[in-house]
């Protein structure tokens, strides 16, 4: 079986429509797989991107599409690819499955349901058979967990065996037991997560079609809510430069108005 895992986020790296796609790769460990990322419109190598694609449309099986909601829809740079493919598809007579992971930055999942709702349209305008989605509510938060996590898990590991090694002392249970606790409380906050990625993936692996779920990091809305602020907050200064526009030096340099 042949898997086109598609990421539909516009940012280069580091995006977690790219971690949610690549956590279905693992879990179709055996399926070959290809992964492949949509070009912005405005890159000079998007048609070729484009069309390298679609190519690909001849002889997979499934279609895994992984895109954030943008204002209650689909992004413009994937809303565009999509037409060129519905052309490309129903022009070719191509038939494969096509399921979507869509995330998103509130906390409930089912903010998602219009955008899966569309890929489900679009399946019926192109000729090709929806198989189901999933929306994620939460997504950027679920993505600094799974990043602060393995850190941590790192930590503990690496303070324990420097503790074993260089000090000569034994481990004890007592050691890994924050190990142990950091463990659960990941998995106690993506289990959502997890529970419907892993189901999404045995769907794809029988070609089968299922009803959209929906899911959210577990996190209560009392605490997620100024926690997303915050992050959101940070986020827009550095990406916005704003910090580095503030601590920018004055040249002297300014224009009078006449």
């Amino acid at each position: 079986m042949k898997i086109l895992i598609l990421n539909g986020s516009p940012k280069r790296k580091g995006s977690t429509s790219e971690l949610l796609g690549r956590m279905a790769g693992l879990l179709l460990a055996g399926c070959r797989i290809q992964y492949a990322s949509l070009p912005m419109k405005s890159e000079s190598s998007r048609g070729q991107a484009v069309a390298e694609i679609m190519r690909q449309f001849h002889d997979i099986d499934a279609l895994i599409l992984a895109a954030p909601l943008y204002v209650d829809g689909i992004p413009s740079h994937v809303l565009e690819f999509l037409q060129q493919a519905e052309e490309f598809c129903v022009k070719n007579g191509c038939h494969f499955f096509v399921y979507a992971i869509s995330n998103n930055g509130f906390i409930e999942g089912v903010h998602n349901k219009s955008h899966l709702r569309m890929y489900e349209c679009w399946c019926q305008r192109a000729g090709l058979t929806w198989g189901g989605g999933v929306g994620i509510g939460g997504g950027e938060m679920f993505h600094c967990l799974f990043v602060y996590y393995p850190i941590v898990f790192a930590a503990l590991i690496a303070v324990n065996l420097i503790r074993y090694c260089v000090m000569g002392t034994g481990i004890a249970f007592s050691d890994w037991r924050p190990l142990i606790e950091n463990i659960g409380v990941c998995v106690f906050f993506n289990c959502g997560i997890f529970y419907c990625m892993a189901r999404l993936s045995m769907g794809v692996r029988k070609l089968r079609r299922m009803k959209n779920r929906y899911t959210r990091v577990m996190v209560p809305a009392f605490l997620f809510i100024p926690m997303a602020d915050i992050f959101m907050t940070i986020t827009a200064l550095f990406n916005g430069k704003i910090i580095f526009t503030l601590l920018k030096q004055d040249d002297g340099n300014h224009s009078e108005d006449t």
